[in-house]
Formats: structure tokens, sequence, C-alpha cells
């Protein structure tokens, strides 16, 4: 049978065919829902994409879809898109986030349009926009002062928040933490295919890349006070993984009476430490933080008020002591 027969034959027709046949080109023609589209692009994109890729881009868009508040995708037009993402822009979404989701939806209906599953323009255009914001990266240095009063909480919280002070480590680094990734004061983070996630089985760190890093005594003194009580290294109450810190850490932030800190912002004061006071080039801080020296430069390389008026205080008695030395050597000239 030739391919073209056999293709008539399974009921597959090309635009060709379909003009041809007006009854099949008039048919009435069922709607494709949102939820429906949704698991079929989710199951059928996943052979071209990595795990993690595949866990975040369905935890995403799924709940952008509902956010939408329609039943079927020839609905969404580019009005309702831009809607969704003004009222994102509410929820305090930053611009980076708000530029990935909006990545995410265009590819998803693309898909649809490419695989001729709806009839439609693409509501992702070119006018869609985004604000821009004074910056994608935050670039908020903690001052020593903020992090004695955070340190200084009573928490149940505390020892992971220290830690993160003390190794500059994502959140999801250490939230994934067991006690076996430690040895001799060396921290192997690395990819775990069957470690339990609340997206399902197998974790891996950003960009899958792995790493080895030596702990500072502050960090190994806060695994030596941990209790054992399962293989995470900072549970639950009853041995179960944490998820997030939630509610603790707002409450944490209020006693100590700081707002304008975020947990990322431990990698910012991390690095300076690093580099300020334990001498670390730039290619030794990114390579300990998990990046690259060209991103540790443009995005963590932040300027501390603290040590600029230290510099400044330190150096103030040498101006005085030089403008009176032009002054004494003007008198003599004159």
């Amino acid at each position: 049978m030739h391919l073209k027969e056999q293709e008539l034959y399974q009921g597959v027709f090309d635009d060709h065919d379909i003009s041809r046949m007006p009854e099949y080109q008039f048919a009435s023609k069922v709607r494709l829902n949102l939820e429906n589209a949704a698991e079929k692009y989710i199951k059928v994109s996943s052979i071209n994409k990595k795990p993690k890729s595949q866990i975040n881009d369905e935890y995403a868009l799924k709940p952008l879809l509902v956010k939408l508040e329609k039943v079927y995708v020839d609905e969404i037009n580019p009005y309702e898109i831009q809607t969704l993402l003004g009222k994102l822009q509410k929820e305090r979404k930053s611009e980076a986030t708000l530029r990935t989701y909006r990545g995410i939806l265009r590819k998803f209906f693309n898909w649809l349009i490419e695989n001729r599953m709806v009839q439609m323009p693409n509501p992702i255009t070119k006018n869609i926009l985004v604000r821009k914001s004074s910056g994608l990266v935050r670039d908020h240095l903690p001052t020593n002062h903020e992090i004695q009063r955070l340190l200084s909480q009573d928490s149940e919280i505390l020892s992971l928040i220290k830690f993160l002070i003390f190794t500059g480590a994502r959140l999801g680094e250490v939230l994934h933490l067991e006690w076996d990734d430690i040895e001799d004061g060396v921290w192997m983070i690395k990819s775990k295919p069957n470690c339990m996630t609340k997206e399902g089985i197998g974790w891996a760190p950003k960009w899958e890349k792995s790493r080895m890093i030596p702990l500072l005594r502050e960090a190994q003194d806060v695994l030596d006070s941990q209790k054992r009580i399962s293989s995470w290294v900072f549970p639950k109450k009853d041995g179960s993984r944490r998820d997030s810190l939630s509610s603790a850490w707002v409450t944490m932030k209020k006693r100590a009476g700081i707002e304008n800190l975020q947990l990322k912002d431990f990698r910012n004061w991390f690095n300076h430490h690093l580099k300020h006071e334990l001498q670390f080039t730039t290619k030794e801080a990114a390579s300990y933080l998990g990046h690259c020296p060209k991103v540790n430069e443009t995005h963590y390389e932040l300027i501390s008020k603290e040590r600029m008026i230290l510099k400044l205080n330190s150096q103030s008695l040498a101006a005085t002591n030089l403008l009176q030395s032009l002054r004494n050597n003007s008198r003599y000239d004159s």
C-alpha cells in the first residue's frame, strides 16, 4: 500500500485533502478546553525536556491557566494575557518571573497551533508587555547589624537560617541536604534522582551543576548542634523533609524588625564575606556559590556602605595631614 493510501485509510488528511472534502472542512468542531490542552502539551513535550524542566513547566503552566478564568483555549486573546500579567504583577511577581511565565504561555499556545489542535493566532504577541522594574536582579546587601539581629532571634528555623548565611547556599540546596552529603567538613551538592521532593521524585541543583564546598567553622558548628532525627539535616519536628520556610521566615524578620530582606540576599552577603574578609578571588567565590565569574561580578558584587564608611574614616587622618602639609608649604612659599 502506498503511503498516501495508508494515510487516507487511517483518516490522516492534509490541507489539500480537506479542500476537496467540504463536508469535513465545515463540520462542527469540538472546542478544546484549557485543562485537556495542558495535559496533552505536558505529556507530549516531556520527550524533549529534562525531568526538572518538565516539572517546572508543569508546576507553572497549570496555575497560570487557572488564573485566566476561562474554559476553552479559543477564549484566550491578547487582552486576557495582558490582564493576567497585570494580576501577577500586583502579586509582586518579579519582572524576571513574569517574562518566564510569558515564555511558558507562548510555547504552550505555539504547540497547540502548530499541531492544529486550534485555529487561532497566538495570543502572546509582541504587544504583550511586562513593565520594566529597576532591574531584573535584586541588589540588596544585608548589613552585619541586620545579620546579628536575625541570629539573636529565637526561632524554629534559626539553625537553617544560620546555615544559609554562612554557606551562601540556595534554599533548595539546604532543604534537600542530607547527612550523607557531608563528609570531613565538605558538602557535596549533587543531583539526587531518588530524592523525594514536593513535586515528586528527583532533585538537582540549579543547572544540574554539582559542586563541592568546604564548610566554614560557623556552618560546621550549626551541623554539630543539630540533632539527627532523620536523614534530613533540617527537617520538620516529625523528621519529614521541610518544603519551605513559609510563615516562620516572615515571623522571624518581623521580630528582628527587618522588612527589606529576602533569603537570596544571604548569597550576596556571603559572597561579600568571601571576597573581602577571606580574600577569595571572583573565580573562587563564583565556584563556591555555584555560578560563573561573570554572574558573580554583575549580580553579586554589591557595594557595602559599611565598608565605604570604614575606608573613608581610616583615611580621614591621612587626608587631614596632607591638607595641613599643603597649607604649611603654601605659607612657606609666600
